[in-house]
């Protein structure tokens, strides 16, 4: 609503042009006001919702990794500490290595619930799918979660958004030996990897657990 007030004429002025001139540029300028405040009220809410969700991804390992069930279907995996392995892309390049991690239990079933916690953010997401491959010296289960990523501390601006979680567990040397465990968060999902990315992760895992094994045989045969 435009609020339109009258202006008196003083008795000194003589033309009525003049009077008529005062009271259109009084008008003109009040409604100029108007609209510019009306501008201003429609662009705020724009401002307000400028924040966007993370794009980026980011390394992380796990350390004393534990698993009952095998590397197989219903296959569950625990760990005492995780923490950020290396340098994120993105907008998770602030992100420095050895930033704590808290990591859920991890189960090879899909639908199971799988959720993390740290200073720059918690995760909250169900598995997906997953792919295993086991043998008498090597054993390897890579698994992928979808789920919901909130960023928290130094990346509190942005928005929560979805994000996925790639995991790939490796045991070299038989039941019993140690097994490493390691995870990238991807903001958006990085995607369901096709059959023969998974065969591509399982591979590369085999490879570092073979690497292992020949330098423990060499330390042997020298001492």
């Amino acid at each position: 609503m435009i609020d339109v007030q009258f202006v008196s004429v003083e008795e000194g002025i003589a033309d009525p042009a003049s009077a008529v001139n005062l009271i259109g540029g009084f008008m003109r300028t009040r409604v100029l006001t108007l609209l510019a405040a009306a501008t201003a009220a429609v662009a705020a809410p724009s401002v307000a919702s400028a924040a966007t969700t993370i794009n980026g991804t980011l390394p992380v390992v796990q350390f004393n990794v534990g698993n009952t069930g095998g590397f197989a279907a219903g296959g569950t995996f625990t760990n005492t500490s995780a923490v950020v392995s290396g340098t994120g892309t993105g907008d998770f390049s602030s992100i420095t290595a050895g930033a704590g991690v808290v990591l859920s239990s991890v189960t090879a079933t899909v639908g199971s619930a799988i959720s993390f916690s740290s200073a720059f953010g918690s995760f909250a997401g169900t598995v997906s799918s997953f792919n295993a491959s086991t043998s008498p010296l090597s054993s390897v289960l890579s698994l992928y979660t979808v789920g919901t990523f909130t960023p928290t501390g130094t990346l509190a601006a942005f928005s929560p958004g979805a994000a996925s979680l790639t995991f790939t567990f490796n045991q070299t040397g038989g039941a019993g030996s140690a097994i490493s465990g390691s995870f990238t968060l991807a903001s958006p999902p990085s995607g369901v990897p096709e059959p023969a990315t998974w065969g591509m992760m399982i591979a590369g895992a085999g490879m570092a657990g073979a690497a292992v094994r020949r330098r423990r045989s060499t330390k042997v045969v020298a001492a």
